[in-house]
């Protein structure tokens, strides 16, 4: 029997000959032991992300509030049931005042919208929904890159795309740099899967790469219908993450180039023309719609483009030039179809060009260099897949080799995994415990709508504040996350003096201002890193001095106004860590009375009357 040899894409499973002589029996049991090779592999990815959520529920014994794997996770929770107010606006959360016109947060929050419904169905239960949407998300991603991978090789071994989605999935380009180091502790590990992260990576992930896949079949044929989803996709994902709709835009972008020159350019004309006109008019029409344009949420008027050249070497890293060098081999190589080819090389430029954003736009306007990082993870991956598979030898004992290293690259990912979830666990397990304690205290109903809330912030990731709005409709003092659901006068007129306030009450005054440059660790994000030049730097710390020591002044000389600010609440709670406690009793004193404290686990609660 003469059996064809592989063809330049990558290893054939069998030639046309062969597959005619076989029954349906045997192509049905090839089929379910695929089906079964995914899904075990589906399920260990599951249980990997899994892990940290279930450990920490089973040490703190808390199901009211999801465990903490990973920033910002009590910020989309809150967001995900907004409410309104008379006048039809939405009110922030943590101050319950009316925001005038969706900003930042509030405008691309589609994410959290459907997770409040889900919320819905579960009756308010929030652990087991934010569960639940999790595990969803991770087989919604699974699914997207099984599939994208056959679209990107004809006939790829099962072991090879198992092993690409080991590694898209539990590895991550930290984790190269880190696994390069000689330590022998656990110290090298990531403390976070890739996307662990709800809402974002997490939930835009996989519409991108159903994206990408949609772009390679529709470059190779004339389908309206897949043109058409394709802009229905991204406009889902600029919904809920503009970076993902930018990086499929720049992806189309340079496929687009090839796809007019490689055919008839009078038909292909029209419908990229189509398609781009399509897009921009329902993104443009969502972004403008109740918006207040394209107004910022910081107090300054920031302008759009700042060309800042000092930042394009600090960009520039190991990953960013290894995916240059991908890019360009896959530019190069002839063994890769050009309508595979030319998306990926777009999807690859696409993401070292938006990593270089900040040197060219405001970084407090777009943060372009942090979340063109979300991507990196997928680029890299999927660019190695198909050099790799385009290079692989020909042969059945090549073949061979392949699936045994392809079963090798999945066991090794799945024990990196493990290693990350448990490093994750162990690492935010403290503050999961002090989350446990809040929350049992919270529970007690001694908390009303009526009351205010002080907690304390010490510069980590996660703030408690988060889950006030969870667990009462009581309102909080200072939240730095507030700011991302303000306007920008809400933040020069609210935000701000409240920043202050607390910092007064956490010991900070007038001298504080006058020798400190810590400002961002308690303010406004991007109130120093984004000035980067000593200059500019110099000019906004004397900036921010001038704007904070007349609010401090204020406090401190017992003005009258922040006397009617703390009588508007019944009640006034000061939550902090018994063991590293923040306030200072006498600061607490000057406006409110102290009646009594108690220890709830490690936290240290005063309840107190306003003066």
């Amino acid at each position: 029997m003469k059996v064809a040899g592989p063809s330049n894409h990558g290893p054939m499973l069998a030639e046309p000959a062969q597959r005619r002589t076989v029954g349906p029996a045997f192509r049905d049991s090839v089929w379910l032991n695929r089906r079964a090779a995914y899904l075990s592999v589906v399920a260990i990815i599951l249980c990997i992300y899994s892990y940290p959520a279930l450990r920490t529920a089973i040490t703190t014994g808390n199901l009211r509030l999801p465990a903490v794997s990973a920033p910002d996770v009590g910020l989309y929770l809150s967001i995900s049931s907004l409410q309104k107010n008379s006048e039809g606006e939405i009110l922030n959360p943590y101050y319950h005042v009316g925001v005038p016109y969706a900003v930042s947060y509030l405008k691309f929050r589609l994410g959290p919208m459907l997770f409040g419904l889900l919320n819905h169905l579960f009756a308010g239960r929030v652990w087991l929904t934010l569960f639940v949407w999790n595990l969803l998300c991770w087989s919604l991603l699974c699914a997207a890159a099984i599939w994208l991978f056959h679209c990107l090789l004809p006939q790829p071994p099962v072991e090879l795309v198992l092993a690409a989605l080991a590694l898209l999935t539990l590895f991550s380009p930290d984790g190269i740099s880190r696994a390069a180091t000689p330590h022998l502790s656990l110290s090298w590990v990531p403390v976070a899967l890739p996307y662990i992260r709800p809402f974002a990576p997490q939930f835009m992930m996989p519409l991108f790469l159903c994206y990408l896949g949609l772009l390679i079949r529709a470059l190779s044929g004339a389908s309206l219908r897949l043109w058409g989803t394709m802009a229905a996709l991204q406009f889902v994902a600029f919904t809920a993450f503009p970076y993902a709709t930018m990086m499929m835009a720049g992806t189309t972008a340079i496929a687009a180039i090839w796809y007019l020159f490689a055919g008839p350019r009078t038909s292909r004309w029209r419908v990229v023309l189509g398609f781009t006109v399509v897009c921009a008019l329902l993104d443009l029409a969502f972004a403008l719609h109740g918006s207040g344009g394209f107004r910022l949420s910081f107090p300054d008027q920031t302008s759009l483009i700042m060309f800042q050249p000092h930042l394009l070497g600090k960009t520039i890293g190991k990953v960013w030039i290894l995916t240059g060098i991908m890019v360009v081999v896959a530019a190069l190589t002839p063994r890769v179809r050009p309508e595979v080819k030319w998306p990926l090389v777009g999807m690859g430029l696409s993401n070292m060009l938006f990593a270089l954003g900040d040197a060219f736009v405001s970084e407090r306007v777009f943060y372009l260099s942090d979340h063109s990082g979300y991507f990196y993870q997928s680029t890299l991956v999927i660019l190695m897949l198909v050099l790799v598979s385009a290079y692989l030898p020909n042969g059945a004992h090549a073949l061979r080799l392949t699936r045994i290293a392809s079963l090798a690259t999945v066991v090794l990912c799945a024990v990196y995994g493990f290693l990350v979830a448990g490093q994750n666990y162990r690492v935010n397990l403290a503050y999961n415990l002090e989350q446990s304690d809040f929350t049992r205290w919270m529970e007690r109903g001694e908390v009303s709508a009526d009351d205010l809330i002080i907690t304390q912030f010490g510069g980590a990731p996660y703030d408690s504040c988060e889950w006030i709005p969870l667990l009462s409709n009581a309102e909080s003092l200072y939240c730095r996350n507030a700011q991302l659901t303000l306007t920008p006068e809400q933040n020069r007129d609210l935000q701000r003096p409240r920043e202050v306030l607390y910092l007064y009450l956490s010991g900070k005054d007038e001298h504080w201002v006058e020798n400190t440059t810590d400002f961002e660790r308690y303010g406004l994000y991007g109130e120093l890193s984004s000035f980067r030049s000593p200059e500019e730097r110099l000019e906004r710390i004397g900036a921010l001095r001038e704007e904070l020591l007349p609010l401090f002044e204020r406090i401190e000389h017992d003005d009258p106004s922040i006397h009617d600010f703390f009588r508007r609440f019944r009640r006034v709670w000061i939550v902090q860590n018994r063991q590293k406690r923040m306030f200072v009793d006498s600061r607490l004193e000057s406006y409110l009375d102290l009646k009594g404290q108690e220890l709830a686990g490690d936290l240290l609660v005063v309840a107190s009357n306003p003066k």
